[in-house]
This record gives structure tokens, C-alpha cells and sequence, in this order.
């Protein structure tokens, strides 16, 4: 079904747990005067839909939609585009959840009942897209291409899934480029991946155009075997729901409860909260002012088997102006989350050496967080040192990331 047929209400959705075409049925989504979730069977053998919904309940109920399947509707550039698609259409979050389809992050999909799926799209050789000279028309196409396929990718950053496994059925590549407020912002992730990969931190598959516009990365809530994996973001797994257009709620909350967060759903806590402070603080040495809620999550196979993530959407977000009251601009050099939980912790400032050092010995457990910090500070620096050959690189990026990558760097001294 094309995008422009779906119909003006719909009030029920299939919900699929797997990999097409072997996903079997969960149950069905209504929207009545709450939104009600009916799992198909309550067995042994039902497989969830959230790691906060199993089924050994049946029915749940909420007045608006359930986290879980809230925290990957699409928001930012991918929802701009859906709306000038349907100037005259007032669409629903349950037509959202249509047009994400079987693409969503994690192992839930979405189906009209007894419609027929989106016909699927020409699988893209990876090799194309980073070897063209890709520019904004090219990735424009991609959208265009892509977005009546399912949605399946939430966030501000103009990205797109598409297909690039002939035996996968669902998009396997999640593409990325810069929008206008944010030049050089493929680069600037892909050298923060590169710099996290140099200092042992999980992350993603992934690779830059020869131009530098765009990033690849490749889902990692994918098996090889093409099995779905399941992923929820902190946000959600807190019961936010971040969705709505003027939300903030992603920024709600501290670091100190994310490690509790993850305590409490990890299956392997110790080790996870080991990654986590990695992550956070190769977050703060590289100045990634958006680590927010929703750049944290869980994935898994089973309850039982609930791992921390690799470590996904992290840029230096200090070298970009923004606009304050008065027009006047300046640089947001704050955390997007209270360090520590409490009254007495209301700020967002980027914390000391020692502060950074307690909390990986005191909320994460780290034996030896200096070791960690040195680590990163490392491979940081190994990271610009090679970034100087990549002719990928602009010069004037590269400039840009000196001075808060070797702020970052004084962490370890």
C-alpha cells in the first residue's frame, strides 16, 4: 500500500515480532478512547513486544501510546517530510506506526490488517553510496525512494533505512547526512565512531562517503542470520514518551539514573554499567552536548538476555553555534542531562576530572576509571592524527574539533 491510500482513521494494527516474512503475530493495537494492546497468546512461547509489557498479561491499556512503540515514531527531518507529504491529512500516531511498518529499530512491526505490505524497493549496493559523489539531491532521492517502505528510524538528523542484503527484507543501512545548521556533521560522527572503535568502545559498523557527506552505519539490531533483535531506548524503558512535536522529556532526568535503569534491566549489570561509563565518559571528552535518554538502550533476544547497546549518535555537538534570545548566537556547552540525581545536582555542566572519576567508581562500579579515560584520550588523539591523511576530512572540520578534543583530552592528565 502506497502511502497516499492509507485510509483517513485506522483504528487497529497487527503487531509482528520477528523478521518478515517468518514474523509471527503478537497480537493487535487498537485505538479506541485509550490505546489497548491484546497479545495473541499468553504462552510460554509468546514472544514480547517490550521488555515492560511481557505477556503474561494479556491486555494492557493506556490513554496514550505504550513507550515502546512511541519511541520510534519518526520526529525531525523524516517527520517534516512525512507532513508535506499529507498537507491536507491529519495524521494519527497510529498512521505513523503504518508507515514504519516491519522497518522500526528493534524487532516490532506494524501492518494495516488484511492490507498488503509495501512493495519493496531495489536493494542498493552499499558500494554505491560511498563511492558516487553523494550530495543533498542524491540523499533527497534516497528519501523518496525509501520513505513509502516503511519509515522505521526516529530522530532529528536527516537519515534514511534502505535495503542493501537481497536476502533481507527489511533495510539493513541506516544513511545520514548534514542538514543546513549542521555542516560537516557526517565527518564529525564518523570521527567520534572512529575515535570510540580506537579505544575498545562497541559500535556499530560503519563508513563515510568519499565526498564526506554521508555516514553508513549498519543496524546492529540485526543478527547475520537476519534474525530482529530487540532494542529500547532509556527513555522509553522510564515509561517517556518523547514524541509529541515541543516534548523535552529526552532531556529529563540524570546520567545516575540511566545507570540505575540499566541496572535494573540488564541481565549482565556489572559489565553493562562498565560500558556505560565508557560511553559516557567518551560522551564528555568529546563534547556530545545531545547524549540524551533516547541515545541509551537496552537490546535482546529474551528478558533474560537484556544487554546494554553498542554506542550509536554521538557528534561534537560544542562547534555549532545556536541562536539565543535577541538573535543572539552562541555555544551550548552543557550536558543534555543532569550528572547526578537529586535536588542538589540541578545543573548540567560538564563534570571535573574527579567528578567524572567517582562516578565510574561510585554509580558504575569501574575498578579503574582513570585507566578508561586514558584510554579514550588515546585513541582521540590517534583519531585527529589520522584524520589529517583522509581527504574525506575537511581541513576546516578538523579545525573546529582541535580545541574540545583536546579539552576532552585533559580528562586523563
Amino acid at each position: 500500500m502506497a502511502l497516499s491510500e492509507f485510509p483517513e482513521r485506522i483504528k487497529r494494527l497487527d503487531v509482528s515480532v520477528g523478521a518478515p516474512p517468518e514474523s509471527s503475530r503478537a497480537g493487535e493495537l487498537l485505538r479506541e478512547s485509550t490505546y489497548v494492546f491484546k497479545y495473541e497468546r499468553d504462552d510460554a512461547a509468546q514472544a514480547a513486544v517490550s521488555l515492560l509489557m511481557p505477556p503474561s498479561t494479556a491486555v494492557y491499556d493506556d490513554g496514550d501510546l505504550f513507550p515502546s512503540m512511541d519511541m520510534n515514531l519518526p520526529e525531525g527531518f523524516l517527520f517534516q517530510r512525512i507532513l508535506e507529504m499529507f498537507p491536507k491529512r491529519r495524521l494519527t500516531k497510529m498512521h505513523l506506526l503504518a508507515m514504519m511498518g516491519e522497518n522500526a529499530i528493534g524487532r516490532v512491526g506494524f501492518a494495516i490488517p488484511d492490507n498488503d505490505p509495501p512493495r519493496a524497493r531495489q536493494h542498493l549496493d552499499r558500494a554505491t553510496i560511498l563511492r558516487s559523489t553523494p550530495n543533498a539531491q542524491l540523499f533527497q532521492d534516497l528519501v523518496d525512494a525509501y520513505l513509502s517502505t516503511g519509515v522505521g528510524i526516529s530522530g532529528v538528523q536527516p537519515k534514511i533505512m534502505v535495503p542493501t542484503r537481497a536476502a533481507l527484507p527489511i533495510p539493513d543501512l541506516i544513511v545520514k547526512t548534514a542538514g543546513a545548521d549542521f555542516p560537516g556533521l557526517a565527518s564529525n560522527e564518523f570521527l567520534c565512531l572512529s575515535a570510540a572503535r580506537r579505544a575498545g568502545i562497541d559500535v556499530p559498523n560503519f563508513d563515510l562517503s568519499d565526498d564526506g557527506n554521508i555516514l553508513v552505519v549498519d543496524r546492529f539490531d540485526i543478527a547475520e542470520d537476519g534474525s530482529r533483535i530487540g532494542f529500547e531506548d532509556i527513555a522509553a524503558l522510564m515509561t517517556l514518551r518523547v514524541n509529541d512535536r515541543l516534548s523535552t522529556r529526552k532531556y529529563q532526568g540524570s546520567y545516575e539514573t540511566v545507570a540505575q535503569v540499566i541496572a535494573l534491566m540488564s541481565s549482565a549489570p556489572a559489565p553493562d554499567l562498565h560500558k556505560f561509563f565508557e560511553q559516557l565518559a567518551f560522551s564528555v571528552m568529546v563534547h556530545n552536548g545531545d547524549a540524551h535518554l533516547k541515545n541509551f538502550a537496552v537490546i535482546y533476544t529474551s528478558p533474560e538476555d537484556a544487554r546494554l547497546s553498542p554506542m550509536f549518535d554521538v557528534v561534537t555537538t560544542s562547534i555549532y553555534p545556536f541562536e539565543r534570545p535577541g538573535g543572539v548566537m552562541g555555544i551550548d556547552r552543557t550536558l543534555a542531562l543532569k550528572w547526578r540525581s537529586g535536588k542538589h545536582h540541578a545543573n548540567r555542566a560538564y563534570p571535573t576530572t574527579d567528578e567524572l572519576l567517582a562516578f565510574g567508581r561510585s554509580v558504575c562500579g569501574v575498578t579503574n576509571p582513570k585507566a578508561v579515560v586514558e584510554r579514550i584520550a588515546q585513541a582521540m588523539g590517534e583519531t585527529l592524527r589520522h584524520a589529517q591523511r583522509d581527504e574525506r576530512i575537511d581541513k576546516d572540520l578538523l579545525a573546529k574539533l582541535d580545541e574540545p578534543w583536546e579539552s576532552g583530552r585533559a580528562y586523563a592528565s
